[in-house]
């Protein structure tokens, strides 16, 4: 892209009518992982209102050819922390689109007075890593994305492991079923999240939002269903969760958290909790499940792939500190 074209581009603000647009560019980049209109909307009109989040694309004959935005992290909130995200049709990669975003971006952000940028990008898009490397962005951390056949997953092999658990006196229900039991059931696996947030490994500390905010961006997300939560409980008291969230992709499902309470780690209950959803998720017809771990979590690691989990490219976090924290 010549100096004169870069004169004529024109970002502007993301309206409700460029949805359907802005997913089809970027489920053309990311066809592995789509995204639905009915799971972009909830999360559009979920967004806590402290997030400052701007969006702006470029359009050229109906067709969105690139998209950039700011926004911050809702469970790791710091006010002058910003994750950006660019995305470019593939047909127009490495013409200067990119970076015309790029410092668009960075010029909207220079009145917020950032100290910190954040950008999450897909392994295989090695382009996109040399594009942050060359503007000193810093590989902080990796999140390994990994997948299961359930075809060939069986059950049985595990049951030893399941059995030993629930010995102890555990009990394992799904959500829908201690919610019949307790009427502060969703409050309490809320409590949960917020109990094991601070031990999740990440770049900052993490911090699951308020019951009202969880409610709506959770609770009531078009994906939520409380038959695939699972939670062990000692007797009325959670002490371990494990959540499934059905993918865009036919066949497919995807694991949330998997969480469990600092004194009763080390006591099987992560294992049983992956095994009581893959066996869920095996009978309820799906094909593959798939999950994410931080690479330094090696519990979790293990477990997956002691279950048989393959590991698929990763997802890469680049950082850039702008400022003394």
């Amino acid at each position: 892209m010549s100096d004169k074209t870069i004169s004529y581009i024109k970002l502007r603000q993301l309206a409700e009518n460029d949805y359907e647009g802005l997913l089809t560019l970027k489920n053309l980049i990311y066809p592995d992982h789509p995204i639905s209109l009915e799971s972009f909307r909830h999360n559009e009109n979920t967004r806590p209102a402290k997030i400052q989040h701007k969006h702006w694309v470029l359009e050229n004959d109906n067709v969105i050819l690139c998209s950039a935005l700011y926004t911050q992290w809702v469970e790791s909130y710091h006010q002058q922390k910003f994750v950006i995200q660019i995305s470019v049709h593939p047909d127009y990669q490495r013409q200067g689109y990119g970076s015309f975003c790029y410092d668009f971006i960075i010029k909207k952000l220079q009145s917020l007075s950032p100290i910190k940028i954040s950008v999450h990008v897909y392994e295989p898009h090695t382009h996109s890593v040399h594009f942050l490397e060359n503007r000193g962005f810093k590989n902080t951390y990796t999140e390994r994305e990994s997948s299961l056949d359930l075809r060939v997953y069986d059950p049985k092999l595990y049951q030893k492991m399941l059995n030993s658990v629930l010995q102890q006196g555990f009990r394992i229900v799904t959500l829908s079923k201690f919610r019949n039991e307790d009427d502060n059931a969703d409050y309490k696996v809320w409590e949960l999240e917020r109990a094991v947030g601070p031990d999740m490994p990440w770049t900052d500390p993490i911090t699951i939002p308020e019951f009202d905010v969880y409610k709506k961006t959770v609770i009531a997300h078009p994906k939520f269903n409380p038959d695939s939560w699972f939670i062990v409980l000692d007797d009325d008291r959670i002490v371990g969760l494990n959540n499934l969230w059905k993918n865009e992709i036919d066949k497919g499902i995807n694991t949330g958290l998997t969480g469990v309470i600092r004194e009763y780690r080390r006591k099987g209950v992560a294992t049983a909790l992956k095994h009581t959803s893959l066996a869920w998720a095996k009978k309820h017809g799906f094909d593959w499940i798939r999950t994410n771990n931080v690479a330094v979590n090696k519990g979790m690691l293990n477990i997956n792939i002691h279950a048989g989990f393959q590991f698929m490219p990763a997802w890469l976090l680049f950082e850039k500190s702008l400022k003394e924290q």
